[in-house]
Parts: C-alpha cells; structure tokens; sequence
C-alpha cells in the first residue's frame, strides 16, 4: 500500500490583518507542495521535524489510537521562514494522510482545528481561496472561481520564525484593528474577485503590512511593478516574501522579463520562481 497526500504552499498571502479583535488572513496558494507518502513496507519516518511529528501524535490520538505503526516520509519544494505556508502544508500533508492510512480523510474544518493547535496556520488548504482566522483555523469566507493570475516571487532575504513573530505582534501592537482602508478592501473580495480587485487588495494590505515588518524599498517595487503592467503586489505578512501579480492572460515570457529587470534594479530583491494562482485544497492518492 501507498498513500501520497500533496498539500500546497503559498505566495504570503492576499491580504492579512485585525478585525473586531480577531485575525484574519486571504489565502494565496501556488503550485509548489509538501508531500506525505505512507506505506506498509516499513515502520520507518523519515523527513519529520517538530511540527511533522507532533501532527502525527495529535492525528493518531484524534482517530483513538496511541500508535501508527506505518512508514511515513515527509516532502516539500517551500522552503521554511520565508511565508510561503511551508508549516502549514507541512503539517496538514501529515495530519491527512494519517487520518486517511487509518481510516478516512478529514474535513476541512477537523484539519484546521487540528493545524491550529500546533501553530498559527495558512487556509492552503481549504478549497479554492478563502478567508479565515489564521490562529484558530476557522473559515470566514470562501472565494469561488479562483483566476490563475502569474505571480512573479521574490525573497527580500532572512527568515521569520511564525511563532515568534504573531507572539511579539501581540504583546506589542495589542491586536489593533487594521485600517479602515485595508478592512473595506478585503470587504470587495465577496463581490469582486477580479485579478484587478485581487491586485488591488493585495497592493493596499502590503502597504499596511509595512509597519509590521518592512519590505525593503516597497514604495519603488510597486510604481516600478505598475509601469510594466502587474496588477499589484502581494508580501507574506510574517514572512519574507514577495509577489508581483500579473493577470492570467499575460504572456509568461513578458512576466520572465519584468522578473529579469526586477532583480536588476532591485538587488536586494532575489528571484525565486514564477507560479500561478490556484485553488487551495489536497489531493489524496492511493495504489
């Protein structure tokens, strides 16, 4: 037997921020994965960190077990520190494909549960793009008809431990409420999920996201973005991404250009990839 679940990470995030004393966060999932591969050939696990394994001994006792005598070996093409939901899918990799190798894979809402006891988690993992509060999992809004716009990435360099950093921003900002300006334009998103509008948002929530932790030269990156035709500019919020967002319709080699003439003007800025927009969620396979 084997099992593979494929869970994907992210590009930071749409938009992030406080409302009415709560967090929330729009997800912004590509098309790079953690992997989770179980099998009955050995007893063996292989690739697991700290979170990986607590994930296992939390999902074991979810399903009323005290063991999980299969192989598991964890994979993934997102690097840690950097925004990209790496922990997140990570984790949620390992949470259902032990639920599943034991019995059958859980609901999106037992996932996030479970994903939220260990740290504060990205909603990659829920079905297309959504909203939703980040240390407790719960879905606030789900965006249908998700376009594939480019996103050309960026990382301004560093890491960010997730922990650390959502700790520190709530001892010291005392989990302010966002501006007025970012709440309304997250409030758009319900009646316009455009690449515009999604371009938009993301352009005002990084702006926002500057006094929280600075993205070198921002300012710049943006008109310089805007005068070569991206939609807008999206960060990970507690991370060290960056993306420029294009509309799906945009030739990839114009994108690849802008990329080239980006790292040439903003040294500090090193390319990472070029990924699409997609629908959040797993896929389960099973031979």
């Amino acid at each position: 037997m084997l099992l593979e679940v494929m869970v994907p990470g992210s590009c930071g995030e749409i938009a992030q921020g406080w409302r009415d004393g709560q967090p929330f966060l729009v997800t912004c999932p590509i098309g790079l994965y953690s992997r989770a591969l179980v099998t009955d050939r050995t007893s063996a696990k292989t690739g697991m960190g700290r979170k990986a394994n607590l994930a296992l001994k939390n999902t074991v006792g979810y399903m009323g077990f005290t063991d999980f005598p299969l192989g598991i070996a964890l994979e993934s093409q997102l690097p840690t520190g950097k925004g990209m939901a790496a922990s997140t899918a990570d984790i949620v990799a390992i949470i259902q494909a032990v639920a599943t190798a034991i019995d059958d894979e859980l609901s999106p809402e037992e996932v996030a549960e479970l994903a939220a006891g260990i740290e504060p988690t990205d909603g990659v993992f829920y079905p297309g793009v959504v909203q939703m509060n980040y240390m407790t999992g719960e879905l606030i809004e789900t965006y249908s008809e998700v376009p594939k716009m480019i996103i050309a990435m960026f990382d301004a360099g560093g890491t960010v431990n997730t922990v650390e950093f959502h700790s520190d921003y709530s001892d010291n900002a005392g989990n302010a409420d966002s501006p007025q300006e970012l709440l309304e334009a997250v409030e758009s998103l319900a009646k316009d999920f455009s690449p515009e509008n999604i371009g938009r948002v993301a352009t005002i929530s990084a702006r926002a996201n500057q006094k929280l932790l600075e993205k070198p030269r921002l300012e710049e990156i943006i008109e310089f973005a805007k005068d070569r035709g991206a939609l807008g500019v999206n960060v990970a919020h507690s991370g060290t991404m960056l993306g420029l967002m294009f509309s799906p319709d945009e030739s990839m080699k114009r994108v690849m250009d802008v990329a080239k003439e980006v790292t040439e003007k903003f040294p500090q800025m090193e390319y990472f990839s070029t990924e699409r927009l997609i629908p959040g969620g797993w896929t389960i396979r099973q031979r």
